[in-house]
């Protein structure tokens, strides 16, 4: 079977009517990839209420990707336990996690700033003088 050709009239060259499949460009209009946005909240680090000691993005994971990585956290920075710490009040609490995968009970919103303050100031009754 012969493939069907096709002559240009300015330059006189023999052309295939039909492209072999080899011969096409590698702009695939298709990816096999795909991009997605790994959902992520902005941590503002605090020592005893004083800070931001450091600024850091990080990622939320979880089956509805809105938990924060507590464990991450507390082995980066040396932490025993972390606060969620509002700083209007200065008040602090605990950030409980679960403790086979490390990842915090409570939901994030994806782009939201969380302070987080890992030595709170602790104000005893007992020992006041």
């Amino acid at each position: 079977m012969e493939t069907e050709t096709e002559t240009s009239k300015d330059t006189g060259e023999i052309e295939p009517l039909l492209q072999d499949s080899r011969d096409v460009p590698e702009s695939d209009p298709n990816p096999r990839t795909a991009k997605t946005k790994v959902p992520g909240v902005e941590i503002r680090l605090y020592r005893q209420g004083k800070g931001p000691i450091d600024v850091f993005k990080s990622s939320l994971g979880g089956w509805d990707q809105n938990q924060l990585e507590v464990r991450d956290i507390l082995e980066k920075y040396g932490l025993k336990s972390i606060y969620a710490f509002c700083t209007q009040s200065g008040r602090g609490v605990p950030i409980r996690f679960h403790p086979r995968n490390g990842r915090s009970i409570i939901g994030y919103k994806d782009g939201s700033v969380v302070h987080i303050d890992g030595e709170p100031k602790v104000i005893s009754i007992f020992f006041q003088f």
